[in-house]
């Protein structure tokens, strides 16, 4: 069977350009001459009155039309249907069931929003996102297509609230693939979700790197032009208060945070008193490349115990690092992390004392196989699952 059309339900905008995840799937599907639409969701009306990247006037009534993209002569449509979802805060004080009826329900039609850009989709791709929730309507709606969940970040942990664990277990239950990305991811569905390994189809389908792109040589972002940088590129929040301590115990040392997730001001403003601290709101995913070959280390300083609540095991930005050869020094995360030939730590002083062994060693290589990890790879995989299931 060969696909006409497939849409992937992401929280992403293709103006994003990320180097990973579903843009790379999206870009496979698209020069696969498969007819690709790129589902930006959720999109909540009150995004109208905000001026983040994915929530902002603009973005949103742009998408709503849709917006077309050319990608190498093919073309790749994205658009967005913007909910009366409410924020997660206010959750709190309200029955998931209308939290839920709130997120999938606008003021205009989905049945006609389905038909106007979803028409003849043979194949749904959900990221681990609230989008997620439409699966039964779309089953509805296009009963002969099939569904696939593609988990990036499984929805089981802690700090997620119980009725987005609930429409992510139902999911994980009538999909007909599921595309778990680790070892770590599917452990967690098994302690998390009953039945798992009964109920649930999947299989395990790592994310990928552009190897060639870490292994150019770029020109130095003015800001790495410091001395010592030690550099974390993310999106997850970072212990602050590790970081103040080790500007301050290792002064000839810079320290770089690109997080596209604001800290609270009054962090932002010991960062700009603290000489040789720096936080960067965002940068393009294009340029990620030049600034991770260009720093001396990379760290990945998660907040506090972050692994135990969300262990998602080694993730891109390690590749990416990897790739470069550059020496990496985490905290809080995944003990499989030393296995690789990475550092992690668990305490304040063992964090400062390994960046200063890693900037003394200066360049590293790994024990850990890159080349099954190729882009090209993984979506050749990921195209065959589509086709398979």
């Amino acid at each position: 069977m060969q696909l006409k059309k497939i849409t992937f339900i992401t929280t992403h905008n293709w103006d994003t350009k990320r180097q990973g995840g579903f843009h790379k799937f999206a870009e496979a599907a698209a020069e696969a001459e498969i007819e690709t639409v790129f589902f930006s969701f959720p999109r909540p009306y009150y995004g109208l009155f905000m001026k983040r990247e994915q929530l902002n006037k603009a973005v949103i009534r742009e998408l709503k039309k849709g917006k077309n993209y050319d990608f190498c002569g093919h073309n790749i449509l994205n658009v967005t249907f913007p909910t009366l979802r409410l924020p997660d805060s206010i959750g709190r004080f309200l029955p998931a069931g209308l939290m839920n009826f709130m997120l999938t329900h606008s003021l205009g039609s989905f049945k006609a929003f389905c038909k106007k850009f979803l028409s003849g989709t043979d194949c749904f791709v959900f990221e681990s996102c609230e989008g997620v929730a439409f699966i039964d309507s779309l089953k509805k709606l296009f009963p002969t297509a099939k569904m696939i969940y593609r988990p990036s970040d499984p929805m089981v942990y802690a700090s997620i609230p119980e009725r987005v664990k609930k429409i992510e277990q139902n999911i994980l239950y009538k999909a007909d693939l599921s595309l778990i990305v680790n070892s770590e991811g599917l452990d967690a569905y098994r302690k998390s979700v009953p039945d798992f390994d009964s109920k649930v189809r999947y299989q395990l389908l790592s994310n990928g790197i552009d190897i060639d792109s870490y292994t150019k040589t770029y020109p130095c972002p003015e800001l790495l032009q410091k001395q010592n940088t030690i550099l974390y590129v993310g999106a997850w929040e970072v212990e602050w208060e590790l970081l103040f301590k080790a500007a301050a115990e290792t002064p000839d040392f810079n320290y770089i945070v690109v997080c596209p997730n604001y800290p609270p001001s009054d962090i932002q403003k010991r960062a700009e008193q603290t000489s040789n601290l720096f936080y960067v709101p965002g940068i393009k995913p294009s340029e990620v490349p030049a600034w991770i070959t260009n720093c001396a280390v990379v760290m990945v300083p998660y907040v506090t115990d972050f692994y135990k609540d969300r262990p998602l095991g080694i993730t891109a930005k390690y590749y990416q690092a990897m790739a470069a050869h550059k020496p990496i020094v985490a905290y809080c995360d995944t003990p499989k992390l030393a296995e690789a030939g990475a550092v992690v730590t668990y305490t304040y002083d063992d964090f400062i004392a390994a960046v200063k062994d890693a900037v003394a060693n200066g360049s590293k290589s790994y024990n850990f196989d890159l080349k099954e990890r190729r882009w090209d790879k993984i979506c050749k995989a990921f195209l065959s699952y589509c086709l398979k299931s």
